[in-house]
C-alpha cells in the first residue's frame, strides 16, 4: 500500500502539465491534463484521477477561450467535490467562473 499512495499523489503526476502552463504553453498543458483525466481500461496501471485536474483543465480552457469545454470541466470538478468543504478556494472559484460562463 505504501507504493500506491505516493504514485497517486496529484503533485507527482501533473508536474509536466503545470510546467507547460507556467511557460505559457497552454495547448501542451491542456493536452497533458486531458491525458491525466483519460481512463484507459486496457492500461495495466489504474491510477486515481484527482478532481483538481478537472479544475485546472477548466481554467486553461477558459483562458484559451474554449468556454463550453471549460464549463464542462468546472461542472465535473464541482460534481466530484460536492461532498468536499464548500469553502475551498478552488470550489468557490469554480462556482464563480461557471456562473460567468
Amino acid at each position: 500500500m505504501q507504493l500506491i499512495l505516493p504514485f497517486n499523489a496529484p503533485f507527482f503526476k501533473e508536474v509536466l502539465a503545470r510546467a507547460y502552463a507556467q511557460k505559457g504553453e497552454l495547448d501542451k498543458a491542456i493536452a497533458e491534463y486531458q491525458r491525466l483525466i483519460a481512463f484507459d481500461p486496457n492500461s495495466k496501471g489504474h491510477c486515481l484521477i484527482h478532481p483538481l485536474y478537472h479544475y485546472r483543465l477548466a481554467k486553461l480552457r477558459q483562458e484559451k477561450g474554449l468556454k463550453e469545454k471549460a464549463k464542462g470541466q468546472y461542472q465535473k470538478f464541482l460534481e466530484l467535490w460536492k461532498d468536499a468543504d464548500p469553502g475551498t478556494p478552488e470550489a468557490l472559484d469554480a462556482k464563480k467562473k461557471l456562473a460567468g460562463l
